[in-house]
Formats: structure tokens, sequence, C-alpha cells
């Protein structure tokens, strides 16, 4: 007789039943050896887990959230995973879950409201354990904080605002400390602002700090924001850098706007930091070119990943608590691009360019 072929396609997993059936006890019997519950003989208990090793058993979470209530997962919503600080928060947050703390599902908003309105009716949906959130706006996240414990991190919303936990950096004082050096201790009187998007919060403190100190210096400000790309932070540079005369300093907001910069420094031919001095925040990560070291204001991640957890944790236990806001400082890195750490010769981006591709440090 010619055995049937197996048809393709995938098998179905494992069930309890499957595992007792193997094991040659009861489904009751399995359930207490997989959820090492005591009164079980040892004999017994390695049949039962030799069995569901054979046959791969998973168990299914959605029933085991039925019965405990909790899902097992913690959702985690960023605006952009090709983000070098955002992949590194996520590393640190994934870090601090023990093999038996809840899994990390990611979502990335990719910086728009209805995609991360999506990811929060899907977390909504699984009962995640907690969330932290990265916001864009999505009109549902008052309803998730209300519902889940939330952290909300490196930036902020108005509807929640007043409600939810927050882990915020001190995006303003850095923003001046870095304005500041360029305007004290390098002797610049026209210092430029290549900015992002000034609708997030986050941009937005980092331009008015910006703003103060120039106010206080009683120096004109000059400014290009509402950039989302580095060819887009490219092309406003280039067409405000050609009203200043060198040299002259500029503060990028996040590092897509530090290299937009830097490809307008190089359109124009001018140097760095003979011509330019740079100062942005946002590690820019890995430089591309030999011996350059931007100064930078550096968000500490591994602090705001641990706070985070602490929020998300002391909310799970108490959800009455009233809201924290905690403050992350931004350490300062003096390098190369301010001239402070010499470079041996002036440095010009030549391969760079708003007509040609910037590739996004972020990520």
């Amino acid at each position: 007789m010619t055995e049937t072929a197996p048809r393709p396609g995938l098998r179905p997993p494992a069930r309890l039943a499957d595992v007792a059936r193997l094991a040659g006890v009861s489904t009751k019997t399995v359930s207490r050896v997989l959820n090492d519950e005591a009164y079980v003989a040892p004999a017994m208990r390695e049949r039962v887990l030799a069995a569901a090793a054979q046959l791969s058993y998973v168990g299914d979470a959605a029933a085991t959230g039925l019965r405990t209530r909790r899902s097992g997962f913690i959702g985690l919503i960023i605006p952009d995973v090709r983000n070098g600080f955002f992949a590194l928060l996520t590393r640190a947050i994934e870090e601090r879950l023990s093999p038996a703390s809840p899994t990390l599902l990611l979502g990335d908003s990719d910086e728009e409201a209805d995609q991360e309105e999506r990811y929060l009716r899907t977390f909504r949906q699984q009962r995640v354990d907690g969330l932290i959130v990265l916001p864009s706006g999505a009109p549902s996240l008052p309803d998730a904080v209300s519902e889940i414990p939330t952290v909300i991190v490196d930036r902020s919303v108005p509807s929640v605002r007043k409600t939810a936990d927050h882990v915020l950096a001190d995006n303003r004082r850095a923003a001046g400390r870095l304005v500041e050096h360029l305007v004290t201790h390098h002797g610049l009187r026209q210092v430029a602002l290549v900015a992002g998007n000034t609708n997030v919060s986050n941009v937005r403190d980092r331009q008015n700090g910006y703003l103060r100190v120039m106010k206080a210096a009683g120096l004109d400000v000059h400014v290009t924001s509402g950039h989302a790309t580095p060819d887009d932070a490219a092309a406003g540079a280039l067409a405000l850098f050609r009203t200043l005369t060198p040299p002259f300093g500029v503060f990028a907001t996040n590092n897509r706007m530090f290299w937009g910069a830097m490809a307008a420094v190089a359109r124009l031919g001018l140097h760095v930091p003979r011509d330019v001095l740079v100062t942005t925040i946002d590690s820019i990560g890995e430089a591309t070119v030999t011996g350059l070291k931007p100064t930078q204001g550096v968000i500490p991640v591994q602090t705001v990943a641990a706070k985070a957890m602490r929020l998300l944790s002391e909310r799970t236990q108490d959800p009455t608590l009233p809201p924290r806001h905690e403050t992350v400082d931004i350490d300062i890195e003096f390098g190369t691009t301010c001239g402070c750490i010499p470079l041996a010769t002036p440095l010009m981006m030549g391969p760079v360019g708003p007509e040609t591709p910037v590739r996004d440090r972020r990520g």
C-alpha cells in the first residue's frame, strides 16, 4: 500500500490535549506541570515536559490571559525605528525585562498620528499590561492612559500632559548651553537654528532654548524650521546660510537637521570649524568622516529607560497615584565641529549635499 504524501502547508499548533495524550496523563496533570504547581511526582513531571518538548508545545497566551487577567505584553510605540536614539531606547527598555517579565511589542508610528492610533487600538485590543509611548498625537491616547498603566517618554502632547506619567529630557536647558557655548566661548555674533517640526514638544523646547540665549545676548535670530528629512533641512539651511557671513554658528535640533546643515555647508564650499561651528542634540552616531566628533547634547537612554520602567511598575502596582513628571539631564559633549577638539585640517563635507541623498544618521 502506497503511503500518502503529507499535504503541504502549516501544521496546527500542539494543544494541551495532545501533550496529555502523548504523555499518557490527564490534561489537568499537564496543566499542573506546565504551571509549575506542587504535588506532581518527579517522574510524571519529566514525562509531561518531554512530551511538551517533543510536540514543541508553547501554550495559548489568550487562554492564559483570560485566567490571569494579564496579557504578558508591554506595548512600546516609537516615532521612527530607523532613528538611532529610538533604537537605543528600545534596546535599553528590553534589557530591563527579565525572562519572567512581559514581552515587548513594538510599534513604529512614523511620526503619524493615524499610524499611532492603529497601534494603540491593537495594543488595547490585546489588553497589554503596560504602555510606553513617544507620542505623535493619536486621538485615543487619553483613553489608553485611563485604561492601561502608561508612561509618556521623550516628548508630550497636550491631551495627556496633565494626566499621564512622563519621562522627559531637559531639552531647553541643553539647547541653551550649546548656543551659549557658541556665543560666549567662541564669540560668535551670528548663530543659526536649523529645526525640525516645532509642533513636537522636544523640538519646540530646543528652539526656545536657542531663542532665550539669543535674546539675552541681544543678537538677531536666524531660523529655518519645519523640516522632516535631512534633504529638507539641507535646502532650508542652504538658503539661510547664504545670508550669513562666516564665521557663524549653527544649532541643529536633532541629527537629521545636523546632517542637513552639514550638507549645506559642503554645498557652499565652507569648512568646519573654520567657517562654520556646528552643534546638535541627539547623538549623530558613528561619524562618516574620519576625525569628526560633533559637539552635541546626548540623551542618556539608559537613564530614560530605567525611569520609564520604574514609573510603569509603580503605576501598575498603584493605579491611583497622581501623575508624575521626571526630568533627565542631557550630557554635553564638546568635539571637533565647534573647534574645541582640533581637527588636523578644517573639515569640508564634500561627499554630501542637498542634491545628493543624505544618509539619515538616525538609523
